[in-house]
């Protein structure tokens, strides 16, 4: 196994561990409540982008480690927020942005069908256009985190996804032989792990502070 593969492997586990992990509490629905819309949105782009990388000029297994993990990871999620919907009797309620975001997947998906199939063009420019709109996808979930008082979302898992984002990113960068789309991936997903992250530690710290005070105020 080349140093490469070994990269890409841990690349894939890191960020299917944190899978398992964010539906096992999702399921118990004690820390973990994510929001349906938010991973529709996600399990749809992310799946999107790994299709259309695969009809660019230069695609690989191993450089885009990340985003076939992801895709696993995000559609497994996904299957599980439905499933627990269901049980729930939750109806599923979609914002104007959400809607937007949905109708450009769709609108990207067509522009891409239409340059492979129809003028044998290839998908570098329709996932270039999927980045893009991935950072409209995660902003779903910031948006919630920035405005709640309460963490519903797993560190442990956002923090596998940021690690395993950052090795494939490193992997990439001192690769000789320079896979684009993987870069931009792998640079993309690191940024926008790590904003759900801090945004997380965000929530975690302010809370901390009220319950030192709150503790402080209790005593005297």
């Amino acid at each position: 196994m080349t140093l490469r593969e070994l990269s890409a492997l841990v690349t894939a586990v890191s960020i299917l561990v944190g899978a398992v992990w964010y539906i096992f509490f999702a399921l118990r629905g004690d820390k973990v409540k994510p929001v349906l819309a938010s991973w529709i949105i996600i399990a749809g782009t992310m799946t999107l982008s790994f299709v259309t990388y695969w009809t660019s000029p230069k695609h690989s297994l191993v450089s885009n480690a990340a985003n076939a993990a992801s895709v696993l990871a995000a559609l497994s999620i996904l299957i599980t927020v439905l499933l627990l919907s269901v049980r729930g009797r939750k109806a599923i309620i979609f914002s104007i942005f959400q809607k937007w975001c949905l109708v450009i997947s769709g609108l990207i998906a067509v522009f891409w069908v239409t340059l492979v199939w129809g003028f044998n063009g290839t998908g570098f420019v329709p996932n270039i256009l999927t980045q893009f709109l991935m950072f409209i996808g995660y902003f779903v979930t910031a948006e919630k985190l920035w405005r709640s008082t309460k963490n519903t979302e797993s560190i442990v898992t956002w923090s596998c996804i940021m690690f395993g984002c950052v090795i494939a990113l490193c992997t990439n960068l001192i690769s000789s032989d320079t896979d684009i789309l993987a870069i931009i991936y792998a640079g993309r997903a690191t940024v926008l792990s790590a904003t759900i992250v801090g945004l997380m530690c965000r929530i975690e710290r302010k809370n901390w502070i009220a319950c030192v005070n709150k503790s402080k105020c209790e005593a005297v």
